[in-house]
């Protein structure tokens, strides 16, 4: 049993959508077939370059491939502050070491969106 990422659950599903292979897309990124089954795969940490790679990858197919950047932010448990503002730093510190129930992650949640909204 593969035990794949939510990052490599959209990108296996993109690749099926775009009827390409594992080899076929290593390939045309430059890369080995096992280089892109240990991102798929949460073996590797995932590189912000590659998500975007991959990400462009599939554009380029007509294939959707949502929030692939964040997936890989928690695929790999870890979210890059280099060049981000203090200010949001700090909050998203604060954000990893609080405990909220679920019912505040999802207010948060819609909270969030209605920001991105605007």
């Amino acid at each position: 049993m593969v035990n794949l990422t939510e990052f490599g659950i959209v990108v296996r599903k993109a690749r099926l959508d775009a009827k390409v292979t594992q080899s076929e897309m290593a390939a045309a990124l430059g890369v080995t077939s096992a280089f892109l089954s240990n991102l798929e795969k949460g073996r590797s940490k995932i590189p912000e370059e590659w998500a975007t790679r991959i990400e462009s990858f599939f554009k380029h197919k007509g294939v959707a491939t949502p929030n692939l950047r964040k997936l890989a932010d928690v695929a790999n448990r870890s979210i890059s502050l280099e060049g981000m503002n203090p200010q949001k730093a700090m909050m998203l510190a604060a954000f990893a070491r609080t405990s909220f129930s679920q019912q505040q992650m999802e207010k948060f949640s819609q909270l969030l969106g209605e920001i991105k909204e605007n």
